[in-house]
């Protein structure tokens, strides 16, 4: 990738990240391009999110779903292993692409076919449990009519249930527990946003309103089932629980102006700081009162932060990650998109061919080539960005294939 197009794409990343819809990290990390026109009615939709950015300029997002195991901690000693090159002939160090992520992760990787019987294009939104993927229909641009049950090992496909929203209204942050699949609608009311949350079983049937004795003001941002109840965080600020069979919606103490980042942390700011700020700087525990706060140098440009690692820019320089408390830190190698996936993930892109790009684990070194494909006749690529908080899910297309990762099973 040359000096321009890296101009470009982050220049397009700092603007969408202010005006995109957000949507909830527990998201699935599947590829959905944003229509401005929805961007300025529904600022929700992401955090695993991954961005990939066309370099004409269209934002896709990519995004994440939960399930993270505990939180690892960045291996000092072990650099990312495309970050060694080899002299070539000229003398320079010459770039190794690294083995494709299905050689070096064989066994958190799957390829689906993009047509499958009985269903129209779909996008893949979070995993349901260990083998079975959701996915989404639409019946119109970017508007869900149906979710699906995909088997990873038989390919099977299993219709859950139809959704219908109305006009101007759009089904978004999939999660699932207590044997049931949750998402939220988000509506203008009165010139402020009301969000809605629906639930089914996972087993199949029709959907059902949660019912809130008051209404949800704001645009959810994160949805978690924990135990019996929803807990969810909205776009303007605040955390807050309702009962899975409805009820009370009560706030989280402590937590009046946090995003939810992996339950039971929480955070502020979140995933988008239209002030440039560090991304989830401050976390509290709303279980045991802990709090964190990521050391933050002058001069450093996109900074997220997960429950354990911080990842950001210097002008000029290099992309780093370390942890939280500033300690081992240490350079990403090439143009690293802003993003850490489950506190260990990275992408970056290849120096050749242009619009090559790699996953990096940042605990064990390793890394993988994502196979993508340099810009076509068009110039248009796709550019894959690992959101922060608790994603799972990593899903975008190649060819009539979707690329399927599931993050958990890379130990």
């Amino acid at each position: 990738m040359n000096d321009d197009l890296e101009d470009v794409l982050r220049r397009t990343l700092g603007h969408a990240s202010q005006r995109a819809p957000q949507a909830p990290s527990t998201l699935s990390s599947q590829v959905m391009t944003h229509s401005l026109r929805r961007r300025t009615r529904v600022q929700t939709l992401v955090a695993a999110l991954a961005v990939a950015v066309v370099a004409s300029g269209a934002v896709v997002a990519v995004r994440g779903a939960g399930g993270d195991p505990a939180p690892p901690v960045v291996n000092p000693t072990q650099a990312p292993s495309s970050v060694t090159a080899t002299p070539s002939p000229s003398g320079k160090q010459a770039f190794v692409t690294p083995e494709p992520i299905e050689k070096v992760w064989p066994q958190a990787v799957w390829k689906i076919p993009a047509k499958l019987p009985g269903i129209r294009k779909y996008q893949p939104r979070i995993f349901i449990d260990d083998r079975t993927l959701l996915l989404e229909t639409w019946g119109s641009f970017e508007k869900a009519d149906a979710i699906y049950a995909y088997d990873l090992d038989g390919g099977q496909v299993r219709k859950i249930t139809d959704i219908r929203t109305p006009k101007g209204v759009f089904a978004s942050g999939y999660t699932a527990g207590a044997g049931r699949i949750v998402w939220q609608t988000i509506d203008e009311v009165d010139g402020g946003r009301v969000t809605e949350f629906w639930s089914v079983p996972i087993a199949g049937g029709r959907p059902t309103v949660i019912n809130t004795a008051a209404p949800v003001k704001g645009g959810g941002d994160k949805l978690t089932v924990v135990g019996d109840k929803l807990a969810f965080s909205v776009i303007e600020g605040g955390v807050f629980t309702v009962p899975l069979g409805g009820g009370t919606v009560e706030p989280v103490a402590g937590a009046e102006r946090h995003h939810i980042l992996r339950w039971p942390w929480v955070g502020t700011p979140g995933e988008y700081t239209p002030n440039k700020e560090a991304s989830f700087e401050d976390l509290l525990n709303v279980e045991t009162g802990e709090t964190s706060k990521a050391v933050v140098r002058p001069g450093e440009q996109n900074v997220r932060c997960g429950v354990t690692t911080c990842v950001g820019e210097r002008r000029g320089s290099p992309s780093f990650y370390r942890l939280r408390d500033g300690s081992q830190e240490r350079d990403l190698p090439g143009s690293a998109f802003p993003g850490l996936a489950a506190d260990r993930f990275q992408t970056v892109f290849s120096p050749v061919p242009r619009g090559g790009q790699y996953m990096i684990d940042l605990v064990t070194g390793e890394s993988g080539d994502l196979s993508l494909s340099p810009p076509d006749a068009k110039g248009q690529s796709i550019v894959v960005q690992l959101g922060v908080g608790d994603s799972r899910l990593v899903s975008y297309p190649i060819k009539d294939e979707h690329v399927v990762i599931d993050l958990t099973k890379i130990r």
